[in-house]
């Protein structure tokens, strides 16, 4: 896929704190509109807001916003959480630069980032978070080791052994890294032997935590799903959640979750491997409103510095 880079200037602020869930009260920072990866199961491709497929809009006076609307604070944040609807290492140099500048400067600041990935993160980022390991929390996404999940569910993402270089990277640059099973796709790369060998690959590389969830569904991912799977895969997912209730879900009204009873057991299934192999495993409370809440991002503080609240499901 060719890829369209829009640079635009931003006139709303950076820092945006959402009020639910797992990141409540942590600024969260998207370095550009829209996200190369494509994938398939991607609720933020739906968004009004949201560029067409191949278009990546990067705000290139991000850093010097950044340092205006901090100097205008009177508390500085304790931590800010990149890409929650983007990814910050995109492979196109403009937006690794800015990507860069920003997180160097939070850093430089004492100000702690975490941010969520599946591209691939290059050695002037890892050399940096080095410098900083104790302020930086990297969550890769990583649901199955087989390169035909990748290529179906997520084609212009980086490949398994690519984000597995990432966690080993990290690792030994001191930084801590968990990794996020999200979404678990019903029927597909959710068997025990898949998961055990996943979580065990995990465990030589050192990683002590998860998150995971169950794919939601929006109207605009079924309809995704619908176009851009073959029909009997897309078929077979959507089966799981025929006479499941709308609902809202986050921000969305227009939401159907995975039946309880599918979810418990798929988490127990993993969950029961995590500790065999003396990993943590978090369920994503945003994502599973019906179950007792857990947080998925642990380890990061909010603005006001009190600890993210976890409980355990199990």
């Amino acid at each position: 896929m060719v890829l369209r880079l829009i640079r635009q200037q931003r006139k709303t602020p950076v820092l945006k704190a959402p009020s639910f869930g797992c990141l409540k009260g942590i600024p969260v920072i998207n370095v550009t509109r829209g996200c190369p990866h494509s994938c398939v199961y991607c609720y933020a491709r739906g968004f009004p807001e949201a560029p067409l497929r191949g278009e990546i809009h990067l705000y290139v006076n991000l850093p010097e916003l950044l340092e205006k609307e901090l100097g205008r604070r009177k508390r500085l944040p304790r931590w800010v959480s990149f890409s929650t609807a983007s990814d910050p290492f995109p492979p196109i140099d403009e937006v690794l630069k800015v990507s860069y500048q920003v997180m160097e400067f939070l850093l430089r600041r004492g100000i702690g980032i975490s941010f969520l990935t599946k591209g691939v993160i290059p050695p002037d980022f890892v050399e940096l978070f080095a410098r900083h390991c104790e302020l930086v929390r990297a969550r890769v996404g990583l649901v199955s080791l087989n390169d035909e999940y990748q290529k179906l569910f997520e084609p212009f993402a980086a490949p398994p052994f690519l984000r597995l270089a990432n966690i080993r990277n990290l690792t030994a640059a001191g930084v801590k890294v968990s990794v996020r099973m999200d979404p678990l796709i019903p029927g597909v790369a959710d068997s025990e032997g898949e998961i055990e060998s996943l979580v065990k690959r995990l465990k030589v590389l050192k990683v002590k935590e998860l998150s995971i969830s169950a794919l939601i569904l929006r109207p605009s991912v079924a309809m995704q799903l619908a176009e851009e799977l073959p029909l009997s895969l897309s078929r077979s997912i959507l089966k799981y959640y025929q006479g499941q209730p709308w609902q809202k879900v986050i921000t969305s009204a227009r939401t159907k979750l995975l039946p309880a009873s599918a979810r418990i057991v798929r988490y127990q299934m993993i969950k029961e491997i995590s500790a065999r192999y003396g990993l943590a495993c978090h369920i994503c409370g945003c994502k599973n409103p019906d179950l007792p809440w857990e947080s998925c991002n642990t380890g990061v503080e909010s603005a006001n510095g009190d600890k993210v609240e976890q409980l355990t499901l199990f």
